[in-house]
C-alpha cells in the first residue's frame, strides 16, 4: 500500500482534471492504496515570499492553506499533479503551488524530500496547443530539483474528442496510470 497525494489545479469543479483525477484515485484506492487529493482553487495561500527560511528548516515555514498540501507531498510515495492549459501554461493556481516547492529546496541547492517518489501528471486543455510544453516543463522541475520519477502523463485536449468523463480511452487510460502509483 503506498500514500498517494493529488493536486488539482484547476478552478473548475467537474472538469476534465477533475474528472482524470477521480478515475485515478478510484483505480488507485481499489488497489488498497490511501489517496488525498487537493482542489487548489479551494485553498486560501499565498506565493514564495523568498524569506529563505526554508533554507534553515528544509521546508516552507508559511502557515496556509498550502502547509497541509506540502506536508502531504513529503510524506507521500506518489504524487498525481494535474493542471489545465490556459494560454500555453499551466494555471496560476498550480504555478503557485510549484513556487511553494522551493521550500524542499535546500540552501546547496539539495532536495529535502526523500528521492524517488513517483509522479503522474495530467494537462488538459481545450485546444491543445500548448499542454506538450506544460507536461514537459512539470516533468524537469519535478525530475530535476525534487528528484521525482514520472511513471506517466496523460495529456488530453476537449476539442478534439469531447469532455474527459464521457471518453472511455482517456479513462481506460487514468486507471492504468494509477496502476503505476
Amino acid at each position: 500500500m503506498s500514500k498517494i497525494t493529488a493536486i488539482v489545479a484547476s478552478p473548475r469543479k467537474n472538469g476534465n482534471c477533475v474528472a482524470i483525477v477521480d478515475k485515478m484515485a478510484e483505480t488507485a484506492k481499489a488497489a488498497g492504496n490511501e489517496v488525498e487529493i487537493f482542489y487548489l482553487n479551494q485553498i486560501d495561500a499565498k506565493g514564495c515570499q523568498a524569506c529563505m527560511g526554508c533554507k534553515k528548516t528544509g521546508k516552507c515555514v508559511r502557515k496556509d492553506g498550502l502547509t497541509p498540501v506540502l506536508d502531504a507531498v513529503a510524506a507521500s510515495d506518489s504524487v498525481i499533479l494535474a493542471t489545465p492549459d490556459y494560454f500555453g501554461q499551466a494555471v496560476g493556481q498550480y504555478r503557485l503551488f510549484e513556487d511553494r516547492m522551493y521550500g524542499f529546496v535546500r540552501g546547496d541547492f539539495t532536495c529535502s524530500l526523500n528521492p524517488g517518489k513517483k509522479l503522474a501528471i495530467v494537462v488538459t486543455s481545450g485546444s491543445g496547443a500548448g499542454a506538450d510544453n506544460i507536461e514537459a516543463t512539470m516533468k524537469g522541475v519535478m525530475a530535476n530539483f525534487f528528484k521525482f520519477e514520472t511513471v506517466g502523463s496523460i495529456i488530453f485536449s476537449e476539442a478534439k474528442s469531447g469532455p474527459a468523463k464521457d471518453n472511455a480511452e482517456i479513462m481506460a487510460a487514468a486507471e492504468e496510470l494509477a496502476k503505476k502509483l
